[in-house]
């Protein structure tokens, strides 16, 4: 079994520019359902990036 592809650049680049506005908006300012969303898309781009670099077992081997 292969890893799952890592994110592309672009979607790490554009988590970044998301989380520029944010920050440039300021923690009150900010929407709370936008910081929300973030939080989640945050989350969830790295754990893509954790599952493309963790060593897969193949099947029939064992630990």
């Amino acid at each position: 079994m292969t890893a799952p592809a890592a994110p592309a650049p672009a979607e790490v680049s554009a988590l970044i520019a998301w989380m520029r506005r944010l920050s440039d908006a300021g923690p009150h300012q900010a929407d709370p359902g936008e910081l929300a969303a973030f939080q989640d898309a945050k989350k969830d781009l790295l754990a893509r990036i954790q599952a493309s670099r963790a060593p897969r077992q193949e099947e029939g081997e064992s630990r």
